[in-house]
């Protein structure tokens, strides 16, 4: 049962990490289309009303991408990285985990306002969705649980 548990998860994490780098490259080439494509729906207008700020909000989106995806990333690699050493819980993890509970309701709320890069308007109202809330909540009590996680798998290690 252990033996089968551990290779599906590095089945998981392998999984995880071909699918951030599909990620990455899917959001890299849908970029350069939305920077060059000059005017339509869904592309930056470059000729648009306040074209500094929408520029911002896409760059800060891409931004907290590449971010979201190297801890996703380094968070997939830890695990296989410690693994070999038979440990599953690793204190890297703990780390990242509470970087991305930080990350995540900025890179979520840039999300949900990305419309307005995209958009001919020169006026815009900010959207607050739920996403960073919930988003955050999940993260947040998944870090807290890796990290009582960590804890029992080190006072382990000292007991034996």
């Amino acid at each position: 049962m252990k033996q089968t548990s551990l290779k599906t998860l590095k089945v998981a994490c392998y999984i995880a990490l071909a699918g951030i780098t599909l990620w990455v490259l899917f959001y890299g080439i849908q970029s350069y289309f939305v920077l060059t494509q000059g005017s339509g729906e869904g592309v930056i207008n470059w000729d648009s009303p306040r074209i500094e700020v929408k520029l911002a909000i896409f760059i800060a989106s891409r931004t907290c991408l590449l971010v979201m995806a190297s801890l996703f990333a380094a968070f997939a690699w830890n695990i296989l990285k410690h693994l070999k050493g038979g440990t599953i819980f690793n204190r890297a993890n703990v780390t990242l985990l509470w970087i991305m509970v930080a990350v995540l309701p900025i890179y979520s709320f840039i999300t949900d306002n990305m419309r307005i890069a995209c958009s001919t308007a020169e006026h815009f109202d900010l959207v607050l969705t739920d996403n960073p809330f919930i988003y955050t909540l999940v993260a947040l009590i998944v870090a807290l649980l890796y990290k009582v996680a960590y804890d029992a798998a080190e006072e382990q290690k000292l007991t034996i």
